[in-house]
């Protein structure tokens, strides 16, 4: 009930570096993921991450979306645990990202946190088991 009066989009300004600073590629499009979320209404943010950065930039701009992030490392599903609004869920690879990005999907909806038709933002690397090079973003709607 509270999380009805945050103000979410006041959250993200405040969270965005200042004009006159650069920031890595990553954090770049991790930025542009929140807002594409704020911007369509996605109920949920999908990212595929080896060692948990890429959940851990998309948490600090304070999305309203639930964020799910995919990983294929115990260690890494166990820290999401204390990331604000991120949840993890484990895989065996993330070679067919596609496919992944359907299966998590799937599981997202059996758990209650999207239904069919909803949007989704999904964050991942061009190249899979590449930790670090998180730079593909695209929306998706859940089957």
């Amino acid at each position: 009930q509270a999380e009805e009066f945050i103000d979410y989009e006041s959250l993200y300004l405040s969270a965005c570096v200042g004009e006159d600073e650069t920031v890595e590629a990553a954090e770049a499009l991790c930025a542009s993921a929140v807002k594409a979320a704020m911007d369509s209404k996605a109920a949920l943010i999908v990212a595929l991450t080896e060692t948990g950065s890429t959940a851990r930039m998309l948490a600090k701009y304070r999305p309203e979306a639930q964020i799910l992030a995919i990983t294929a490392s115990d260690s890494t599903s166990r820290q999401m645990l204390m990331l604000r609004g991120v949840c993890s869920m484990l895989t065996a690879s993330f070679v067919g990202t596609d496919a992944v990005i359907k299966k998590a999907l799937t599981a997202a909806k059996e758990q209650g946190m999207v239904k069919s038709g909803d949007i989704a933002v999904c964050v991942h690397g061009t190249k899979e088991d590449m930790p670090g090079h998180t730079n593909l973003l695209k929306l998706t709607p859940v089957p």
